[in-house]
């Protein structure tokens, strides 16, 4: 594959510079925080479910609403 130009090229870096390069845009770092608690019983099945195997319900609610909640954030 020939490239005809350099601007046809994207390169997403988390360096201040490229050697060789010029930069010509500077994106704003893209986050979102999000904290949420769990009740005692929760904790207790997920302990359980450690211990046999298999798969935590409550916790993965519990991200499936942290996930939500930061894309919409986002937004």
């Amino acid at each position: 594959m020939k490239v005809n130009s350099c601007k046809q090229l994207i390169q997403h870096t988390t360096t201040n510079s490229i050697e060789g390069r010029e930069i010509s845009r500077y994106n704003d770092p893209t986050a979102a925080n999000v904290v949420t608690g769990t009740t005692v019983f929760s904790d207790i099945g997920a302990s359980y479910v450690d211990f046999f195997g298999g798969r935590s319900t409550s916790y993965e609610k519990k991200m499936q609403e942290m996930y939500k909640r930061v894309t919409e954030t986002l937004k």
